[in-house]
């Protein structure tokens, strides 16, 4: 009788700027092979950091309570392989190490990772769930922080990490509002914040990972409950993807939530989100996004199922 390795079931916790989340999940020749057990809060750990370079009070608190009850899920499952790691918002922080110390508290042991060891989670996260055998360009689009990764031969992958992100967006303009130029001006300042970025000519698929893109997902199936398995590998149009902005911003602020498929929390940070990803879209030859709701959580997970 053949005994399943403990080994290969493992959770990660991703720390990002706008939500935390956890992954409980069974690995195997580092796919994920059956989820376990998972859970999401929105938190905005990020919220005015680019103002005050600090983890503001009342998030950092609501993240800890959070990261508390993450700890007795995992304590539940009983896993010993874990694997936490923190992005942007933490890693900028001047308090950021106040927030490492508050977590070990509650017994979470975090490790911030570089914006390029970001980009290598999420690449492992997505090829996770997803048969990449094209020459992709993935995008993840956080709330602090926006990764490209690609491949530049068999054996390397490309990663940079760009300080750019959903929730320091909303912070710089009001998507609160309707027509009130912040869609134009975030559109200038994301075309400037990139203009000297260049990707590959190569270019065969084109993956977009994490809440911008999943939600994107999820408004187009018209989701009344979020189904990971649909979303993940859906494939959007450039036409239908900017349908859908119009659809938000020309929607107040209140009512957005009212859209089928709005992930609440998202109501303002899918704005900046979908114009970086069509910026970077548009350095490509490609017309079509496909979407994986696998990412840097998941890249966790599977590593830590290695150990």
């Amino acid at each position: 009788m053949s005994t399943k390795k403990t080994n290969n079931i493992a959770a990660g916790i991703d720390i990002g700027s706008n939500s935390i989340r956890l992954l409980i999940a069974e690995v195997e020749n580092n796919k994920i092979k059956e989820i376990i057990y998972q859970e999401k809060a929105t938190t905005r750990l990020a919220t005015n950091i680019d103002k005050t370079s600090m983890l503001a009070e009342e998030p950092f608190k609501n993240s800890i309570n959070v990261l508390s009850g993450f700890k007795k899920a995992i304590d539940k499952y009983n896993i010993k392989n874990v694997i936490t790691v923190a992005t942007s918002a933490v890693r900028e922080a001047k308090n950021g190490n106040d927030f490492i110390n508050a977590a070990k508290n509650v017994g979470i042991e975090i490790s911030i990772i570089s914006g390029n060891e970001e980009g290598m989670f999420e690449y492992l996260g997505v090829c996770s769930g997803l048969n990449v055998d094209t020459q992709p360009l993935i995008l993840d689009v956080g709330g602090g922080s926006s990764e490209i990764i690609y491949k530049i031969n068999d054996n390397e992958i490309h990663t940079e990490s760009h300080k750019i992100g959903v929730v320091k967006m909303a912070d710089m303009f009001d998507f609160k509002g309707c027509n009130n130029g912040s869609f134009e001006k975030c559109q200038l300042y994301v075309n400037e914040f990139f203009k000297d970025v260049v990707v590959p000519n190569n270019i065969e698929t084109f993956i977009a990972t994490a809440g911008t893109a999943t939600t994107l997902a999820a408004i187009d199936m018209k989701m009344t409950e979020y189904d990971y398995k649909k979303v993940n590998g859906y494939k959007l149009h450039i036409s239908t993807v900017k349908e859908i902005l119009s659809k938000v911003y020309t929607t107040p602020y209140n009512e957005r939530i009212n859209i089928t498929g709005m992930d609440k929390g998202r109501e303002d940070l899918i704005i900046p989100g979908i114009i970086i990803i069509l910026e970077i879209l548009n350095k490509t030859s490609l017309e079509y996004i496909t979407v994986s709701d696998f990412g840097l959580r998941e890249g966790a997970v599977v590593r830590a199922a290695s150990y």
